[in-house]
């Protein structure tokens, strides 16, 4: 299941029906929770499995109350706590990772939203706005303990797998510009297409974030330096996303002054840009409409701007003319989409005609 379709539904559901997201490592399973918690105004409590004793979930001896009672009483764990008393996403990271004794507690909180006792003796319950959410990797890759069928019954259970348009849409603002378009041409580069040996360093989602978090932190801006390479690059790069792609992307960055973007496009067109337009491939060219789509839904475009990307429009082949058209009307910026499609309707109107003709076949 994409991003796009998972988010759709984690916002959909009611705040009683736990959910379990699996999926491989480094995909972006955490930041897609952290961000459902933002969308809905909600606390995020982050309990991972994996580094709990059992202690950390059942809670303590609450030895003063046993003296006053005589009754064995526990302290419940401050995550459960807080969980119970104001509506939160409750994110049970890793949860297939953790200690048997761990793992049985926290199932007890899936399957009955409950876990130890109250002043009344009666088990303490969920806020009834609090979300369960699970994650685990899945696979024999892994080291990791089984889910038991009766558990899972109670989940709603969606394997995760989001497209390379998915992270494109999601690094846009977050990730230097120059890794996008990277990553926009060699999507093979994002994370391993087929098995790996163990133990060898491979890119993915997570691994990406962190380059380019070591690349801010070195100040060293791969957009602002095409065509100069810098010497650290490579090794720097090869120990978060391994060897190969790191040897790709240093190529890539020896030759970006080649590449082609959307402020070229809307900004220096002439002759000399016309001409690269002209002999770019399709893949290039319609890496250079999905960045003017990006451009047009950030920015307003000047009435200069706009006639220059008319001029990229007649350049284009039928069915990239549609894509282009498509790509900016989405966009719904009426401030540029207006006038835009004001100068290409005689042109494009023919096309789409064309394309409906074609679906209906």
């Amino acid at each position: 299941m994409d991003a796009k379709t998972l988010v759709e539904i984690l916002n959909i559901l009611p705040p009683s029906q736990a959910v379990l997201i699996r999926g491989d490592f480094g995909l972006g399973k955490s930041e897609l929770v952290h961000q459902l918690a933002v969308r809905k105004a909600k606390t995020l409590i982050d309990v991972r499995a994996s580094t709990m004793q059992e202690g950390d979930t059942v809670g303590y001896p609450d030895l003063e109350r046993i003296k006053e009672t005589g009754v064995s009483s526990f302290a419940l764990p401050s995550w459960y706590v807080a969980a119970c008393e104001e509506p939160c996403i409750l994110f049970l990271d890793e949860l297939n990772r953790g200690l048997i004794g761990v793992m049985n507690s926290l199932f007890q909180v899936v399957l009955d939203r409950e876990l130890g006792n109250g002043p009344d003796g009666r088990p303490r319950c969920l806020h009834p706005e609090t979300q369960v959410i699970a994650a685990i990797n899945v696979g024999s890759d892994y080291t990791v303990n089984e889910m038991d069928p009766a558990l899972l019954s109670r989940f709603a259970t969606y394997d995760f797998k989001p497209t390379v348009h998915d992270w494109l849409e999601w690094a846009e603002g977050r990730v230097d510009s120059l890794i996008i378009d990277f990553i926009r041409n060699h999507p093979e580069h994002l994370r391993p297409t087929r098995a790996v040996e163990p133990g060898r360093v491979c890119p993915n989602q997570r691994a990406w974030v962190r380059l380019n978090d070591a690349l801010s932190h070195a100040g060293i801006r791969l957009s602002e330096l095409g065509g100069n390479c810098p010497p650290i690059l490579y090794p720097l790069a090869s120990g978060f996303i391994g060897v190969e792609a790191a040897a790709a992307l240093k190529a890539f960055v020896d030759s970006y002054e080649s590449v082609i973007h959307a402020e070229d496009i809307l900004n220096k067109w002439d002759k000399a840009l016309s001409a690269r337009v002209e002999s770019a491939n399709n893949e290039a060219r319609l890496t250079l409409i999905e960045k003017i789509k990006n451009h047009c839904a950030a920015n307003e475009w000047t009435v200069s701007q706009i006639g220059n990307v008319q001029k990229f429009f007649k350049l284009l082949t039928g069915e990239q003319k549609f894509a282009l058209h498509t790509a900016v009307m989405s966009t719904g910026n009426v401030k540029n989409v207006a006038p835009y499609h004001a100068l290409v309707k005689n042109e494009i109107m023919p096309i789409i005609t064309a394309a409906a003709a074609m679906a209906k076949k």
